[in-house]
């Protein structure tokens, strides 16, 4: 089991806690291309996801159209919405998407620290 680092969204973070945010996305860089099943995503000293499963697309539109907008970015209202919001993200580069594409990571358990 590999351990990654990732940058805190309190609001996506509650909502995997409470599992209504089931799909956590990266860009496939270098950093993340080898997150396989049962890896940790740490966000910090707040908390951390269990991965459970790992898909990779070619870009945001396609794991949208696979996976869902509801499962991803559950506070929006339409896949647009879904995909402006996560494109807007200080981390997100158009460059790496097109690059290197996005990973869907299925979350299985979502864990404060205490």
């Amino acid at each position: 089991m590999a351990t990654y680092d990732a940058r805190l969204h309190v609001e996506a973070f509650e909502n995997m806690e409470s599992q209504r945010k089931t799909v956590y996305a990266v860009l496939a860089t270098p950093e993340f291309r080898y997150m396989t099943s049962g890896d940790r995503l740490e966000f910090g000293s707040y908390g951390s996801i269990t991965i459970g499963m790992v898909r990779h697309y070619e870009n945001l539109d396609a794991l949208v159209a696979a996976e869902g907008w509801q499962c991803l970015v559950p506070e929006a209202a339409s896949a647009d919405e879904a995909m402006r919001l996560l494109r807007a993200l200080d981390e997100w580069d158009p460059a790496d998407e097109e690059k290197h594409g996005v990973l869907a990571l299925r979350v299985r358990e979502a864990r404060r620290k205490d």
